[in-house]
Parts: structure tokens; sequence; C-alpha cells
């Protein structure tokens, strides 16, 4: 949740930052984010039938990779916004993967987990607050950087997640 909070603040931002566009055309970028997040769910739908939950997590953090490493690097809008897409198509079913995974570990405390789960949307509002703080400090590539550990810790999950 984090990570999807954040790129919807931190990529209009980032545009006008380093491409210099006006608030109004930066502005695209969330609706780009939700495009792309958008059809990542209505795809993950079908690749689901197809991929284990493990493989096609790890193919969205790898997207998800690939694109901060590309809004780190980058100073070309069309990357930037190549950038932006892939975060949305990544992010799309990271939390339905991750709640259906948490739910089939211990079924006899499906309420519980629900409720951690949903508590663990927290995370959307944390992350906000510090990526404020880095990208104060050094600009948006702070945000970027605290949105890359995001996506760091979901590498590390999916690695230990139980193969199916």
């Amino acid at each position: 949740m984090g990570i999807d909070v954040g790129t919807n603040t931190t990529a209009p931002k980032l545009l006008m930052e380093r491409v210099g566009l006006t608030l109004e055309e930066a502005g695209f970028a969330t609706s780009l984010y939700f495009i792309f997040r958008t059809a990542g769910c209505l795809l993950g739908t079908f690749i689901l039938q197809h991929l284990s939950a493990r493989r096609f997590l790890g193919i969205s953090v790898a997207c998800m990779l690939v694109a901060m490493v590309g809004l780190l690097v980058s100073d070309a809008h069309y990357v930037i916004y190549v950038c932006i897409a892939l975060i949305g198509f990544g992010n799309s079913n990271v939390f339905p993967i991750i709640f259906a995974q948490a739910l089939t570990a211990v079924p006899e405390k499906k309420n519980e987990v629900s409720g951690l789960m949903i508590m663990g949307l927290f995370g959307g509002t944390v992350f906000p607050l510090l990526m404020g703080v880095a990208s104060d400090a050094v600009g948006q590539s702070g945000a970027v950087a605290v949105m890359t550990v995001g996506v760091l810790y979901l590498i590390a999950y999916t690695l230990k997640m139980k193969k199916a």
C-alpha cells in the first residue's frame, strides 16, 4: 500500500522536478499509474490461472524493481512514464496475492489474519511520511529510494514464500 500511495504522490513531482512539466501536465502520471494498475488486476486473473502465485509475485516485484532503478537514474520523460506504468502493473496484484497466502497459511485464524492484513494497510500512511522526509532532504530521488526499500522487502518476502 505504501508503494501505491507513494507512486501517486511522487510521480507528478518527479516529472516536475526532472523534466520541468507543469503540475497539470505531470498529473497524467497518476492516471497512467491507475491505467496500468487496472490492466494488471484484469490480466492477473488470467495469468494466475497459468502461473503460481509465487512466480507471478516474483515477476510483479521484478517489474517494480526495474521501475525503481529507472526512476532513480533517468531524467527522460518517456522512461519515467514507462517506469510509472511498470509500477502500476507490478503493484496491481501484490496485496491480493499476499492476502490470499496469509489466509491459506493459517485458515483456522482467518479472522485474525484478515484483521492484521488490513492493519498492514497502515503502511500506506507511514511510507508517505518517510518519503516526504527523504524528498525534503535530497529531492524526489529520496522518495523513490524509500519506495525501493519497500520493493526490496517484497523481494525478500517472495523468496521466502512457499512454493506451490
